[in-house]
């Protein structure tokens, strides 16, 4: 901890030393001293804004600060209307109509029309990658348009009728409306120039609350176009190497918005109600190997017991950076516990196995991976006569030889419980001949490749992570919508 404090105070003076000299030229964006402004620390400044695979929460972040959609959520999870003033669905659930508002308009001051929306539907249905936009490809002839085989004025069932947008499904979809509310169908002119944000930022007209002044690799300076606004009107984002400087720059008042700030201060800025703490689809799992037959059946599933109460000794339950996964291979099923319990039960039965003396462990280089393995190195050293030995790579985790000599490995990957498909295809390496058997028979049902997995106890549920949001003084409300993006406009 005393190493930590001389790091963080010199960190802090050449921090200090060092703004001092930058952000002085007027073509970069600066930081502002006026109570209207508020500067954000970003890891990357994205350059392409134009579809969203490429994209972390925080880029999107961005993108709904530039645009609106026909439909949002608020902090509070409820779908609103936005750029519609009401919705209509039909008796089957197929087709839906949005009144588009007549009081909307793009940064420019034209008004925003139903042919605006209507011709942006179709850029997107053209542009965007297909994962991204499932929802909107379940309209009628959208997937075929995508394919080439129709086009979009007698193929596609989007149509602007007398001041509504009008979209008929091929079948009725629950979840449509609230695909619609995510970050990739906020209303974006001209699509493609979007992929140069750098380029062509000057030559946009935006349909959200803000438009870029200006921007390059460094720095992106967001001004607000809604007039007599008692919110912030300038959004300085500001790309830090780390989150230690970041973290230095915060402590001195040059930044006002952290993403995930060092462990050391989140419970201090959760004391002062600077922190928010959001679930995200990172997670950690452990491969334990039985390809030569050393480890058996016994030996896998107490060995994942050890690491489970590793873990939970090691962070206790108010760890703030992820959640230990507790036997469930998405985070939503802890709230079904049934299955989760019996796994539970079954994890504490007993059975004796010839305990080897080292056990080693593969994962790639990142700070939460030396972080989950110094805790089970230390709790195995302390509370079992196994040593663990571990060894961190980068693109070498890939290496199907490499990872043969190892024990375990920890595998990192997206657990998004509407993508299952996503999370076992990524598990398709480490899978034994039986188990890719089921994941090819799966047809989108995984309960059965999920139960074996656990049952042979071959690839296992460690932990899902948190992100951290820290503010300072400056900021009164900062709000999150249901989509976990940063709610700029809201900001006092």
């Amino acid at each position: 901890m005393k190493k930590y404090f001389i790091l963080m105070s010199i960190t802090l003076i050449f921090v200090s030393f060092c703004l001092g000299f930058v952000y002085k030229d007027d073509d970069k964006t600066v930081s502002d001293d006026s109570v209207n402004a508020f500067t954000y620390g970003v890891q990357n400044i994205p350059e392409n804004l134009r579809t969203v695979t490429n994209l972390s929460i925080r880029d999107k972040d961005i993108l709904c600060a530039l645009s609106k959609g026909l439909i949002e959520k608020d902090e509070n999870d409820k779908i609103i209307s936005v750029l519609c003033s009401e919705i209509t669905q039909s008796s089957d659930g197929i087709q839906y109509e949005f009144k588009i508002r007549d009081d909307i308009y793009w940064s420019d001051g034209s008004k925003i029309t139903c042919d605006d929306i209507v011709t942006f539907f179709k850029e997107l249905i053209k542009e965007e990658d297909e994962n991204n936009i499932q929802a909107l490809l379940d309209v009628y002839g959208a997937k075929q348009f995508k394919d080439g085989k129709v086009t979009f004025m007698t193929g596609v069932a989007i149509t602007n009728n007398d001041g509504k947008v009008v979209m008929r499904l091929n079948k009725p979809n629950k979840d449509f409306i609230n695909e619609l509310t995510k970050p990739q169908y906020r209303l974006r002119k001209n699509i493609l120039m979007w992929g140069d944000m750098n380029k062509n930022y000057n030559d946009l007209v935006y349909s959200g609350d803000y438009k870029i002044e200006s921007a390059d690799n460094q720095n992106m300076k967001l001004v607000s176009v809604k007039k007599d606004s008692e919110n912030k009107e300038i959004i300085n984002i500001v790309k830090d190497e780390n989150t230690e400087l970041s973290m230095a720059a915060f402590e001195i008042k040059q930044r006002d918005i952290i993403i995930d700030p060092p462990e050391s201060e989140l419970s201090k800025l959760a004391e002062e109600k600077k922190l928010i703490t959001l679930p995200i689809n990172k997670s950690t799992y452990v491969y334990i190997s039985d390809k030569n037959g050393d480890i058996p059946l016994a030996g896998r599933r107490d060995i994942y017991n050890n690491i489970c109460e590793a873990l939970s000794r090691f962070y206790g339950d108010d760890n703030k950076e992820f959640e230990l996964a507790e036997c469930s291979y998405f985070r939503e099923d802890k709230n079904n516990p049934t299955n989760i319990q019996q796994r539970k039960v079954n994890l504490n039965k007993k059975e004796e196995w010839s305990e080897p003396q080292i056990l080693t462990i593969l994962a790639e280089d990142n700070t939460e991976n030396r972080n989950l393995c110094r805790a089970i190195e230390q709790w195995f050293k302390d509370n079992t006569h196994i040593t663990i030995r571990y060894s961190f790579v980068k693109d070498e985790i890939n290496d199907e030889e490499l990872r043969n000599r190892y024990d375990m490995v920890l595998i990192n990957s997206e657990a998004d419980s509407n993508n299952k498909q996503r999370l076992f295809n990524g598990f398709s390496n480490y899978m034994s001949d039986s188990e890719k058997d089921l994941f090819n028979k799966a047809n989108g049902n995984y309960n059965l490749l999920e139960e074996t997995l656990f049952s042979d106890y071959s690839i296992l549920p460690l932990a899902f992570y948190n992100e951290n949001i820290g503010f300072s003084d400056e900021i009164s409300t900062l709000k999150i919508d249901g989509n976990g993006n940063i709610n700029f406009s809201s900001i006092k």
